[in-house]
């Protein structure tokens, strides 16, 4: 009885223990022969798996050939402390400890070095980070140092190239050239970020740390495809003179901001565009906004030349018609009148002048007078002409945040009686600086409006593998006797006597374009008041070239009217034109985009990608200094100026590992 009873709790306790033997071996079973695969494969991946390579960013190049961004290399430096020999650690540790303190300048001593190192040894750590940001020079000196020139293998060193963009020039078209970062996005950078960009390779990675990978090759699994170069519009030196006019005004005015932009006008290429404004400190001014594209704003007078135009197609008025400008003021509905700017105290006015003449002087009270009646009746055709022409959509720039066009139409809840005449002189509509610029460059270039652009090309290795021509918005904004009408009445702002801009004729130069004086705030019945001062027009007036706007806001000294304040800084800019291209101005588009040592460049920039030397010579000393330092890379000069003649080491031969290039200059 006693041992039945022995025997039913040995049963009671031996079926839990072989069925959970069951189970588990049925798991594991299960695991081996069902899950196994998946579940090796996810613990695989959760050790080792392949880790993005950055591909190589595309160079923006200006059109004569200067970098005006580019990925300057800066690299992660690591160290696995554990893969050198005992016999090789022990005796280099402290030469290596004394090199990274005088390489690395993050503060850490010599001593400091040492401790870190030998205890990251003893406690097996594989992945002791040494710098974050190294440039290229000192990368090839550290590699030279104790242990570290054992290798990846036998040294434990391991190199993370990183690309950090730079713009070589400064903030030269800064607005413009842009950023592809995370919290700033804008310019050609973002516009062509994919072409840029290139596409992304890999390569396989242990997992050392929670969050820390190590790169088990130094080859890739995939390879990464590096991005095109891009090669803008903008020609360096025509930046240059423009930037500088109109900074010289912005100071000389006290301005808030401003623009200028210079455009060709028979292939529509932006050749220079300058967006300043004022600093937090009002000390200075810097690229705080593409105001050229992004802001929209009533043009004011410039925009008379446009009404007019529409007015001249319809066949309602003609520039020899007299129109008497009385007093200059003109009441247009009981309580709403129109001013001339020489009115005061109940004086002023032009007197009786042709239409013609009400363009050269901006007259105010002439242009309404004479456009106000024969639309009266019917506002809506003088809106439709400006439809027509496709003022009323933006540009469609590539660019991002374009400013959208203005224009209000009959029927809509801000439409008023006033709305049509105050219109006819710039105000109630809106357009951007680039938009109103693209009308009277349409003017200038045989009525043909062309399609702003900022980009020539696309190449790879140096070889254009995408061309942007000229792109037509119109074929024809006006009848060829309208054309030549406004050609000759923008001529005469500048050339007469009785021209708004008579002050900037120039004798060898013979300029045409329209001034603007816009009030800003002009329903505001208290305060201060504050203008807008623009001019718009092209050169040389005879066989039209380049087109260029200036807008400057908010001047606060020495005047506000477009003739003083933003019409002298197109002039300086046609000036410099015309300076640096004396001969011909026609011939300058085709040489900036077809200067041979923009191959030369972009050609030394991917030998140098590869740690190889390029072929300096016969370049310019200051070019060769620009791409060798752009680098990371120590140059030593034998002689001062001049052109390159000999240099070390010769092309196609590695770069030196202490990362020093000499160049015989003469």
């Amino acid at each position: 009885m006693e041992n039945k009873k022995s025997l039913r709790r040995l049963y009671m306790v031996a079926i839990p223990i072989l069925l959970l033997v069951v189970g588990i071996v049925s798991k594991l079973i299960h695991i081996q022969w069902v899950q196994g695969a998946e579940l090796r494969q996810q613990a695989q991946e959760e050790v080792v798996k392949p880790i993005a390579i950055s591909a190589t960013r595309g160079s923006i190049f200006s059109a004569d050939g200067k970098l005006l961004a580019t990925n300057m290399p800066v690299y992660k430096l690591h160290l696995d402390p554990t893969v050198a020999k005992d016999e090789v650690f022990d005796a280099g540790i402290q030469a290596l400890s004394e090199g990274l303190a005088h390489f690395l300048h993050n503060g850490r001593t010599a001593a400091e070095w040492h401790r870190l190192l030998v205890n990251a040894r003893k406690q097996n750590n594989r992945f002791v980070t040494l710098s974050r940001s190294v440039d290229h020079g000192s990368l090839q000196s550290i590699k030279e140092l104790p242990i570290l020139k054992e290798g990846r293998y036998q040294g434990g060193i391991i190199i993370e190239p990183v690309n950090f963009r730079k713009h070589p020039l400064g903030k030269i078209a800064e607005r413009t050239i842009g950023y592809d970062e995370s919290f700033r996005k804008f310019g050609l950078e973002a516009a062509y970020s994919s072409e840029l960009s290139g596409k992304d390779g890999s390569r396989l990675a242990q997992k050392i740390s929670k969050g820390q990978w190590k790169p088990l090759t130094d080859y890739y699994s995939v390879e990464p495809v590096d991005g095109k170069d891009l090669i803008s519009t903008i020609d360096t030196r025509l930046q240059d003179i423009a930037h500088h006019a109109l900074l010289g005004a912005l100071e000389r005015h006290d301005a808030d901001h401003g623009c200028a932009v210079l455009m060709d006008v028979h292939t529509g290429a932006i050749r220079a565009i300058v967006n300043l404004g004022r600093n937090s400190e009002g000390s200075g001014y810097y690229e705080k906004r593409n105001y050229a594209v992004w802001e929209s704003t009533e043009p004011g007078s410039t925009f008379k030349t446009i009404a007019l135009m529409a007015a001249l197609e319809d066949k309602l008025v003609d520039t020899a018609m007299h129109v008497d400008t009385q007093n200059g003021l003109y009441e247009v509905v009981p309580g709403a009148k129109v001013k001339d700017s020489n009115y005061r105290n109940g004086k002023g006015g032009y007197g009786v002048i042709s239409l013609g003449e009400a363009l050269a002087k901006s007259s105010n009270t002439a242009i309404v007078k004479a456009l106000y009646p024969v639309y009266a009746e019917n506002p809506q055709l003088f809106v439709d002409r400006l439809y027509a022409l496709g003022l009323d959509r933006p540009l469609d720039l590539k660019l991002p945040g374009e400013g959208v066009p203005k224009i209000p139409q009959p029927g809509d809840r801000n439409w008023s009686g006033l709305s049509l005449p105050w219109m006819l002189f710039g105000y109630e509509v809106s357009f951007t600086p680039l938009q109103i610029l693209t009308m009277y460059n349409a003017i200038a270039n045989d009525g043909i409006m062309i399609k702003p652009r900022f980009v020539e090309r696309m190449e790879v290795m140096g070889k254009p593998v995408q061309a942007f021509d000229a792109e037509v918005i119109h074929p024809s904004i006006c009848s060829k006797e309208t054309r030549l009408q406004l050609q000759d009445l923008l001529r005469q702002v500048v050339e007469s006597d009785r021209g708004t801009a008579q002050n900037i004729r120039t004798a060898g130069l013979p300029m045409a374009g329209k001034t603007g004086t816009c009030q800003l705030n002009y329903w505001l019945k208290d305060g201060e008041v504050d203008y807008q001062s623009s001019f718009v027009g092209y050169f040389p007036a005879d066989a039209p070239e380049y087109s260029c706007i200036v807008v400057i806001h908010k001047p606060r000294q020495g005047g506000y009217y477009g003739s003083t304040v933003a019409a002298p800084v197109f002039r300086q800019i046609a000036l410099g034109v015309q300076r640096l291209s004396p001969r011909a101005l026609d011939e300058l588009p085709s040489q900036l985009a077809q200067l041979p040592q923009q191959n030369h460049l972009q050609e030394a920039l991917q030998l140098l990608r590869n740690e190889r030397m390029p072929n300096m010579r016969g370049m310019r000393l200051n070019e060769a200094l620009e791409i060798m330092e752009n680098h990371g890379l120590q140059v030593k000069i034998n002689g001062f100026a001049g052109q390159v003649r000999g240099q070390w080491p010769r092309a196609g031969e590695p770069l030196p590992p202490a990362g020093t290039i000499i160049l015989e200059a003469g």
